[in-house]
């Protein structure tokens, strides 16, 4: 029983966090912001739109997955996304590796989180 009660936790906690980097952008200064920080690796106008959009809706679908989907390829696939994400924000902006507010460094204990519901899911 603790043990599910703890995997549902994990399922709403990387839920939120999927769901919260997904709407975001909506505000517009947040906006403004992934506008400026896509503009800096060349990605400006329609083309950042489109990247900002997609990525958006891979947040979405991330965090339906976490909840509702109870698949082990779920979570590496999350895993994937987030891997890929640290991959472009390490060679863009290494210095996030240094934020006081670990910015890039939450991503070790995400993954490993991923790690464990994948192995603790169906089709593992």
């Amino acid at each position: 029983m603790v043990i599910n009660d703890a995997k549902w936790l994990m399922r709403v906690a990387i839920a939120l966090m999927w769901w919260v980097s997904a709407l975001l952008p909506l505000i517009p200064s947040v906006h403004q912001r992934a506008m400026h920080e896509l503009s800096l690796v060349g990605l400006t106008g329609a083309l950042a739109l489109t990247f900002k959009g997609i990525a958006m809706l891979l947040d979405l679908a991330c965090g339906v997955g976490a909840l509702w989907l109870h698949r082990s390829w779920v979570w590496w696939a999350q895993m994937l996304v987030v891997l890929v994400y640290t991959v472009i924000l390490s060679v863009s902006h290494m210095q996030l590796w240094l934020d006081p507010f670990g910015a890039l460094l939450k991503n070790i204990p995400i993954i490993a989180l991923m790690i464990y519901m994948a192995r603790t899911e169906k089709g593992a």
